[in-house]
């Protein structure tokens, strides 16, 4: 009896279906982001900007390790805060991040029509050097 390829697919398709976003994410916990968030920055590219203060930053292991940035930033005459997370493999590059942006100020995108919707991109991080660790 000759089998489809299809056919196949479709008896495993249980196990691909459950394979396919570890292959996904951790494609991009391997290169730091993950294609959600490329996405997103992509679009948020566009955006205006503000002068954004970085509040906090924090590390936690977690499948490598997550850098967390929170930061405040003032758009449509309002405060808002947002986040920006990171992965990094080793600890001492997650490490170098925290502290390249401990303190500072780096520039926020913020949807128009929504002030409070906000993006860190990649592109403006390094400009301040704490992506050139990664």
């Amino acid at each position: 009896m000759h089998k489809h390829w299809w056919d196949l697919l479709l008896q495993y398709w249980h196990v691909i279906d459950n394979f396919v976003p570890y292959v996904i994410g951790g494609a991009g916990a391997a290169g730091g982001t993950t294609l959600l968030q490329r996405m997103r920055q992509r679009r948020a590219a566009a955006w205006p900007s503000a002068d954004g203060e970085v509040r906090y930053v924090s590390m936690k292991r977690k499948k490598g390790y997550t850098a967390t940035v929170g930061y405040r930033y003032y758009a449509r005459s309002e405060y808002h805060e947002g986040k920006y997370s990171r992965q990094f493999r080793r600890k001492e590059h997650a490490e170098q991040f925290t502290e390249a942006l401990r303190g500072r100020h780096i520039q926020v995108r913020y949807k128009e029509d929504k002030p409070g919707v906000s993006v860190v991109l990649e592109d403006d991080l390094r400009m301040t050097g704490a992506l050139q660790v990664s």
